[in-house]
């Protein structure tokens, strides 16, 4: 994980896929996912299993640990084609109080390990400040 950093600055071999604006609920994570995954097909990309997933484990903590979760709160997804083999998922939230990282709970609790499944499926992730919020991204191969 990288802490408070810049994803590497874009090359000519990446360009931004898409962007999209949702509103901070729940369902909202399914439609990023959705349209994640018919972006991801146009463009010719096969197995988006892993990246589908990081995508929903990012945005879900943008509603439930961020202001994006509140009334009228807001998260944007950005996909941008890293290289020839790679795709970097972007999740810019509306900010909080705390910083993101991998809890270490109970193996028994129900929840907390999104950024540790981000950590496993990532080749790199990290987070930047964005404006009043912050961007978590990750790094697919």
């Amino acid at each position: 994980m990288t802490l408070y950093s810049r994803p590497r600055m874009a090359t000519l071999m990446e360009h931004t896929l898409g962007t999209v604006t949702l509103p901070g609920t729940h369902r909202a994570v399914a439609v990023g996912r959705h349209w994640a995954a018919a972006l991801l097909e146009a463009g010719g990309r096969k197995g988006n299993d892993d990246a589908l997933l990081v995508l929903g484990e990012l945005a879900a903590n943008a509603i439930t640990h961020t202001r994006s979760g509140t009334t009228g709160g807001r998260f944007v997804v950005a996909l941008v084609e890293a290289g020839e083999d790679g795709v970097r998922i972007e999740v810019t939230d509306e900010g909080a109080d705390t910083v993101p990282a991998p809890r270490h709970d109970d193996t028994d609790a129900l929840s907390g390990r999104g950024l540790q499944i981000v950590a496993a499926l990532a080749a790199d992730w990290g987070v930047r400040t964005a404006g009043e919020g912050r961007m978590v991204w990750a790094l697919l191969r």
